[in-house]
């Protein structure tokens, strides 16, 4: 991977968190946007687009809620994106590079955060003063932190990291190799798990089992049970604004 590829992924990788602090979460950062992005960077759309789709599975339960840090899914889907294009080795090189990517990524971005606290304080001066160009400096100033949080560790990463992990996906064939194809089939559903375990209710719970149940035995695509349940949402939405007013 040339330099200048290396640059404008972790330019991309970086602006897409800043979209995040200013543009109210656009969800640029996701792997389904980021995967087919990084894939046209270095020539290869179609292998983004299929690492990105298969990282999303994986990371769609990871998202930040409070003070929490999930797995890096930005930094762990440029990574993965760049590793499957440059080893051919599709999905496989994105998991063994994505998740430890994930990870690492997280640390920085936990440091990120850590380093920005030391801003509050000043911060809290500027608002008592009415300095509205000292507010906005120190905003941008975290700012920057951030983006160099997402976009240092993805050049090095991109630029440095292809090589060594070529050199491991080359020897981990075999058993090893049948092992990480295992997990991709596996994780997705860990995604999922993570998913539902935010969103489960045990009112609704029964309604997921049957749109599971139809989408297993039938013929029905994701497209239709996706549609099956929007109706039933609304049915159940009507009737409750009609138990309502009749109340």
């Amino acid at each position: 991977m040339s330099a200048l590829q290396a640059l404008l992924g972790a330019v991309v990788v970086g602006l897409a968190y800043i979209a995040r602090r200013i543009g109210g979460d656009p969800q640029l950062e996701r792997p389904i946007i980021l995967g087919p992005v990084i894939g046209l960077i270095l020539g290869d759309l179609h292998s983004g687009v299929i690492v990105g789709g298969t990282l999303e599975l994986i990371f769609i339960g990871a998202a930040p809620f409070g003070g929490t840090a999930p797995p890096n899914v930005a930094i762990a889907t440029a990574v993965g994106t760049a590793f499957a294009v440059e080893s051919h080795q599709g999905v496989q090189a994105a998991l063994l590079a994505a998740v430890p990517a994930a990870v690492v990524g997280t640390l920085f971005e936990l440091f990120a955060k850590t380093s920005c606290s030391f801003l509050v304080h000043p911060a809290d001066r500027a608002a008592e003063s009415a300095s509205g160009s000292r507010i906005m400096g120190i905003v941008w100033t975290a700012n920057a932190i951030h983006f160099l949080a997402y976009a240092v560790p993805t050049f090095l990463a991109l630029y440095f990291g292809s090589g060594a992990v070529n050199s491991i996906s080359h020897a981990l064939d075999g058993d090893v190799g049948n092992g990480l194809n295992a997990a991709a089939a596996i994780l997705p559903a860990v995604g999922f798990g993570i998913l539902l375990s935010a969103l489960y209710t045990k009112r609704l719970f029964p309604i997921f089992v049957i749109g599971f149940l139809i989408a297993v035995y039938t013929k029905f695509t994701v497209i239709g049970v996706g549609l099956l349940a929007t109706a039933v949402v609304l049915v159940i939405m009507f009737r409750n604004r009609s138990t309502t007013q009749t109340s």
